[in-house]
């Protein structure tokens, strides 16, 4: 799964100058850490639900599945996680960062909050 951090760390300069990034800049280098230790978890229970609900890539190509979500999402993906990562450590809420136009929505949110139940 190191290439999946490698393929996340390519978005990494168009995510940090988002507005989510800015507005919580202290928890960039504990995200940072947090991707390399949990996200990549995230990630591998990502591609084993996709698997199951009978996505045949996930399922035999697990790696490159999820370096797809990775390229078709670029930086969404990484505000999308840090938003999870900022409600799940109690730093704010989905409410407040879709309410003040961090993230355009709550789904994708909830789907990384809910993978995080699960580890």
């Amino acid at each position: 799964m190191e290439s999946i951090l490698k393929e996340l760390k390519q978005y990494w300069g168009q995510f940090t100058s988002t507005d989510i990034a800015k507005a919580f800049n202290a928890e960039l280098e504990k995200f940072e850490k947090w991707l390399r230790e949990v996200g990549v978890k995230l990630f591998s229970i990502r591609a084993r639900e996709a698997a199951e609900r009978g996505n045949p890539v996930a399922r035999d190509y697990p790696e490159q599945y999820v370096k797809g979500l990775v390229r078709r999402g670029q930086a969404k993906i990484l505000v999308n996680m840090f938003a999870a990562y900022l409600v799940h450590n109690g730093l704010t809420t989905q409410y407040w960062l879709i309410r003040n136009k961090y993230v355009a929505g709550g789904e994708s949110i909830a789907t990384w909050l809910r993978l995080l139940r699960k580890i």
